[in-house]
């Protein structure tokens, strides 16, 4: 892969919502739900929970994103976040994916720090996230993120350090 940089593309219509909810189905089918998780599974793809992101996603006020990673002409991955000015500047990433096709050699790590730059670039302090399996905790580990207790469900979360952050990764050890 060459270095071009990777963007942040915001989905912004109806019509991008709908090809990023097929792709966010994909997602917890194929990363999130184990064969035999159903309930997980039947409350992620039901239309409440659907009708629930969106009235997040088109609200006025700390509105969810639902974002892509792209570099050159290839997406790669897609990730849910919003920015809470009124908490001191957390961004709670709902989720993160690299597709199975792009993953290895760091450029989950690019796609985290592209996310982060660009949430900062809107005002996002620090950064909050469940990270319930354990190979999930040592990716956002490796970035500078630290347990933060559990959700309202028992889920663990992690985060930044509000005052220190974590650093920009040097280019050097980012191969994409």
């Amino acid at each position: 892969m060459n270095q071009e940089q990777i963007r942040i593309r915001i989905v912004e219509t109806k019509e991008g919502a709908q090809v990023f909810w097929d792709q966010l189905q994909a997602y917890f089918d194929r990363d999130i739900f184990l064969p035999g998780e159903e309930q997980g599974r039947e409350r992620c793809g039901s239309e409440e929970y659907r009708r629930n992101l969106e009235a997040l996603r088109t609200r006025q006020r700390d509105p969810l994103y639902f974002l892509y990673f792209e570099q050159g002409n290839r997406t790669l991955g897609l990730a849910m976040a919003v920015i809470y000015p009124s908490e001191n500047g957390k961004c709670f990433i709902l989720e993160f994916c690299v597709y199975p096709q792009f993953r290895g050699g760091g450029i989950g790590s690019a796609c985290a720090w592209a996310l982060m730059d660009w949430a900062r670039q809107r005002g996002a302090v620090y950064f909050q996230l469940n990270a319930a399996r354990e190979d999930r905790r040592r990716f956002w580990e490796r970035l500078g993120f630290l347990p933060d207790g559990t959700d309202q469900w028992g889920e663990p979360l992690m985060r930044t350090d509000p005052e220190g952050g974590p650093a920009r990764l040097p280019e050097s050890q980012v191969s994409i």
